[in-house]
């Protein structure tokens, strides 16, 4: 029979066999459960009947909000899905939950969900990288200890793109710009430097765009950038009373 269990940091390896360390798909479940700082992370495994894991929950703390967890699942079926939830989360208290789109009607009836975001997730090219070539663009020290990539003007404009985590083969980007400096370009300058920098590490650039963001699809394109296929809900989760397991 399947069972639940909190892994200890030191065994966290053994979840490398369930992921595809090569795919878009897989990068930011095996980033968590591998390489997420392991004070920041309490990671729930679903075991099988033969005591070999079979899907995991990460909770992280992140730099994406102070007050709520990441929650990020890796299921291959509802049953999985729902049981790591009802382990890992308390109802009432609120996780930023990442989930791919097609497992959202794995939660019905499970999670109160609000705050809902469709992200696309697009994965660079090497074969479409465009470099920008632009004075301005200054390097510093990102908050995750990697490089960040920033313009600021005298007339306040200002572009920034960074990143949300290193793997050993992805990284995701972030880009965060005012209009000014997206009609400028300046957006698209700070972007291409963050992906060329990653290329420069054997890394390649994942950047999750919301759907409805015309404007950064467009740049990310340019930069050369292009849709994996993967599209993830980013919403805040809240564990329902009457739905909860031994995680309340």
């Amino acid at each position: 029979m399947a069972e639940i269990r909190r892994l200890p940091a030191e065994e966290r390896g053994q979840l490398a066999s369930l992921l595809n360390l090569h795919s878009p798909a897989d990068a930011t479940a095996a980033y968590y459960a591998l390489d997420h700082p392991t004070a920041r992370l309490e990671l729930l495994v679903e075991y099988s009947g033969n005591g070999a894991p079979r899907g995991f929950l990460a909770l992280a703390q992140t730099g994406l909000d102070l007050f709520r967890r990441l929650a990020v699942p890796f299921a291959a079926h509802p049953l999985g899905l729902v049981r790591l939830l009802q382990e890992g989360l308390r109802p009432g208290q609120p996780v930023l939950l990442l989930l791919p789109t097609e497992q959202e009607g794995w939660v019905e009836g499970l999670l109160d969900l609000s705050e809902g975001r469709v992200l696309d997730v697009f994965r660079l090219h090497t074969a479409h990288f465009q470099p920008v070539l632009n004075v301005l663009v200054v390097a510093s020290e990102g908050p995750d200890g990697g490089s960040r990539f920033e313009i600021r003007t005298a007339t306040g404009a200002q572009a920034s793109a960074g990143t949300n985590w290193r793997g050993a083969y992805y990284a995701e980007v972030y880009l965060e710009t005012d209009e000014e400096a997206r009609t400028r370009g300046f957006a698209r300058s700070v972007l291409a430097a963050m992906a060329g920098q990653l290329l420069s590490e054997r890394r390649i650039a994942l950047y999750r765009i919301d759907e409805l963001d015309a404007p950064g699809q467009a740049e990310a394109l340019a930069v050369g950038f292009r849709r994996s296929g993967e599209r993830t809900l980013l919403a805040q989760a809240v564990l329902r009373p009457d739905a909860g397991g031994a995680g309340t």
